[in-house]
């Protein structure tokens, strides 16, 4: 395997990010806060009672944390930092976003000829389970950039176990912005997709093309396609070839999570649903492969979710009884030291909280359960009046965060040079 020698980056922006009051000109209230300390809160633990004041400044905590580890990497100027970046412009290049990078000490490395560029923009994410001790097991990596499409899959392929699964949380296109490329075949009408050498469009042969075409390495067939209400993913079976070698991949691609946003009403039970029947395809130790477009705010999220959600079903965090700690905030700190920003804003962090305390009171008898019942079949509110909906209280809006900036696209020109194009 390659390991190019690290270039420290030391043009990524560090500024500090305001309050509410700085950016919005809102105030935040002193009393009467929203909380999720309503209704009954006996025996829930004292992290699932927290206003939503409380959960911002530990969501400004973690800006900051994050904020020092990115001026240590670049103060240091050592590659072997543990949060050292990469400079180089090949690696720049497989960015989708700017400021979105991943860790030169942490992060996936592609299996290429020594001396090539063996980056892709994917973290190996760990998690421990707090009974077991059970390692568990992901990869957060930003939606496939076109042209880029066999580094993907090179990398399922080698970092899969038997099976490989991949939870797809974004759209290709949203807001008519592209957030993914299509890297997998759609339907039966295109069955197989073909991985080069080098890319162009793989689902386009161009015939009229004088060029001699690229080496296949590899393949991706769709073997079947379903559409699961239950969890509003559209759920292929798909095998994939690298080289004389296949294995069956899972592919899940959600439906009910719009960027910068958090899933509501039967969306919200949908994601649940997703969560159980993607971990059901794998073993802990079989890192699913989660994306969105960055891999960093929706991806954080849901393998937040997935985590203490197993953590909760065991049991452990109903025994959390200090108010010093906090399991959420510890399990963002934790993988966002293995990929930066993780749980990109502060809606979302205050959805893991949201959802950690439905689950805890449905677990508890507080409120009745309803996973069993389909999405179509419930409203489009929270299950229970009792639980806040913290995002949606009219006296308190999160703290709102900027779009990540698309690194432009650089395309062929006919003279063989190239020049950049914004793809958004």
């Amino acid at each position: 395997m390659s390991h190019p020698s690290i270039k420290i980056d030391t043009t990524v922006q560090t500024t500090k990010r305001g309050l509410p009051a700085d950016s919005d000109g809102l105030e935040m209230p002193e009393q009467g806060n929203p909380r999720l300390e309503v209704g009954d809160t006996d025996d829930v633990p004292p992290f699932l009672c927290q206003s939503v004041s409380e959960i911002h400044d530990k969501f400004e905590d973690l800006e900051w944390m994050q904020r020092t580890r990115l001026a240590e990497g670049m103060l240091s100027n050592d590659p072997a930092h543990p949060y050292a970046l990469e400079g180089d412009p090949k690696v720049k290049a497989r960015n989708r976003y700017v400021n979105v990078q991943a860790w030169a000490n942490c992060r996936i490395h592609l299996r290429v000829p020594e001396g090539e560029c063996d980056f892709i923009n994917a973290s190996p994410i760990t998690l421990k389970d707090s009974v077991t001790q059970e390692e568990r097991s992901y990869i957060a990596t930003q939606g496939p950039k076109l042209g880029h499409l066999s580094h993907f899959w090179h990398m399922v392929f080698h970092e899969s176990k038997d099976v490989g699964v991949i939870v797809m949380l974004t759209q290709t296109f949203e807001a008519g912005r592209e957030k993914c490329a299509q890297y997998f075949p759609l339907d039966s009408e295109q069955p197989s997709m073909i991985l080069s050498e080098e890319e162009s469009d793989p689902f386009v042969n161009d015939e009229s093309s004088q060029e001699e075409p690229s080496r296949g390495v590899g393949k991706v067939s769709l073997l079947e396609s379903t559409f699961d209400a239950k969890s509003r993913s559209e759920i292929r079976k798909l095998e994939l070839t690298i080289g004389s070698e296949s294995k069956i991949v899972w592919h899940f691609l959600f439906a009910g999570w719009a960027d910068y946003s958090k899933p509501e009403g039967s969306d919200r039970e949908a994601l649940l649903e997703l969560i159980r029947l993607s971990a059901s395809k794998c073993s802990p130790d079989n890192p699913r492969v989660v994306h969105c477009s960055a891999g960093v705010g929706r991806t954080g999220t849901f393998i937040a979710l997935d985590h203490l959600l197993q953590e909760l079903e065991s049991g452990q965090l109903l025994q959390v009884a200090d108010p010093e700690t906090d399991p959420v905030f510890e399990t963002v700190n934790q993988m966002r030291e293995q990929r930066m920003m993780m749980v990109y804003n502060e809606m979302q962090m205050q959805f893991i909280y949201e959802v950690l305390r439905e689950q805890a009171d449905s677990k508890l008898g507080k409120i009745p359960v309803q996973n069993n019942e389909s999405p179509e079949s419930q409203p489009d509110e929270p299950r229970s009046a009792k639980v806040a909906k913290l995002g949606d209280q009219p006296d308190y809006l999160p703290a709102s965060k900027p779009e990540l900036e698309a690194v432009p696209d650089r395309v062929a020109t006919p003279n063989g040079t190239s020049e950049v194009s914004d793809n958004d």
